[in-house]
């Protein structure tokens, strides 16, 4: 399965986790899900993930990793 394509609105410079969420086609709690699992150093940076900002790289950089098969494309 291949990452979806992403729709970013232009202009817009950052997203709240919600925004963020939304734009990937995911809940807010499986995007907080796959940055806990996936990005998360340590638990103490988790507890701010609430107010967390993603800019469009970001967001082209989650697409990319929140599907399994393209993780696997990259390795």
């Amino acid at each position: 399965m291949a990452p979806m394509q992403l729709s970013l609105p232009s202009g817009k410079a950052d997203f709240n986790l919600e925004e963020a969420a939304g734009v990937l086609g995911i809940s807010a709690h499986e995007l907080k899900s796959l940055v806990e699992q996936r990005l998360a150093d340590d638990n103490a940076a988790m507890g701010n993930i609430a107010k967390l900002r993603f800019r469009p790289a970001d967001l082209i950089m989650l697409n990319l990793i929140k599907t399994p098969q393209a993780v696997g494309d990259l390795d």
